[in-house]
């Protein structure tokens, strides 16, 4: 198999059973659909295919399962332009009881500084900065961590520590300078038991862009009304989701109920 950065590495079955388990698709029938994509796949197969090639088998098979599949994809329709990336990935820390605001100006000892979160827990401050990207493969490098570092100096006063955050990768050297300097992190797959994915599969707080049908400009408005995951889209009701989206009362509740069908899967 291909993957994206072009290394080359035999096919995993068992990671492709785990992806589809942690989507919520019992043991014995991940086995059987992983056992059935192997087979189809050719002697050389790019991760990108093996990806299409399960999900497109998930969503006529396993719609629900489906919606969670691609959730690191769903997360890159956050955007375009990253700001409810800020606010959704507010919520994943409320979830774990931290206390958040977003999109804040804060005066520093030298200059005025945007901070995308402010979360508070049990006393500690945190200053975060969350980058995000609409496509995979870019990752957040030394640069990003620096610069964070440094304007955690100047806040000094307002923050005791800082915190960056992104839905893609950190590079090698970024997650070195970190570890040293003490400043969190948090990417897709790092660090264990506090990766993106397990902060949103945990509590099962799947953003609205897991739903493939929504259009772009549908995307928009619910996240511009601050309706972000598949809960808050259960939670609002039929009604309101009409006025959001300025569709049918019947529309609105096929997409109620195509979210509540997502969330009454297994969870983690």
């Amino acid at each position: 198999m291909v993957k994206r950065n072009g290394v080359r590495e035999p096919f995993d079955r068992e990671k492709l059973i785990i992806s589809l388990v942690r989507s919520g698709l019992p043991r014995r029938e991940a086995e059987e659909l992983a056992e059935k994509i192997e087979a189809s796949l050719p002697p050389i197969v790019t991760a990108r295919e093996l990806h299409r090639r399960t999900r497109l088998l998930l969503s006529r098979l396993h719609p629900h399962v489906g919606r969670r599949y691609v959730l690191k994809r769903a997360l890159m329709r956050l955007g375009p332009e990253g700001y409810p990336f800020e606010k959704y990935f507010s919520r994943l820390l409320w979830a774990r009881g931290f206390e958040t605001r977003t999109n804040l100006v804060v005066i520093g000892c030298c200059v005025e500084h945007e901070v995308d979160v402010e979360a508070v827990k049990d006393g500690v401050r945190y200053m975060v900065e969350c980058k995000y990207h609409n496509s995979p493969g870019i990752y957040t490098g030394l640069k990003v961590v620096l610069y964070v570092w440094a304007r955690l100096q100047d806040l000094r006063g307002r923050f005791d520590e800082a915190w960056v955050a992104t839905n893609t990768k950190f590079s090698e050297e970024a997650v070195r300078y970190a570890e040293c300097m003490e400043v969190r992190l948090t990417s897709w797959s790092y660090p264990p038991g506090w990766s993106l994915r397990e902060l949103v599969e945990g509590p099962g707080l799947y953003p609205v862009t897991v739903l493939e049908d929504l259009g772009v400009e549908a995307r928009r408005r619910l996240l511009s009304a601050g309706l972000v995951t598949l809960r808050d889209l259960v939670e609002a009701g039929p009604e309101r989701v009409s006025s959001v989206l300025g569709c049918s009362l019947g529309e609105a509740e096929r997409v109620v109920e195509d979210a509540r069908g997502v969330l009454e899967l297994p969870s983690l």
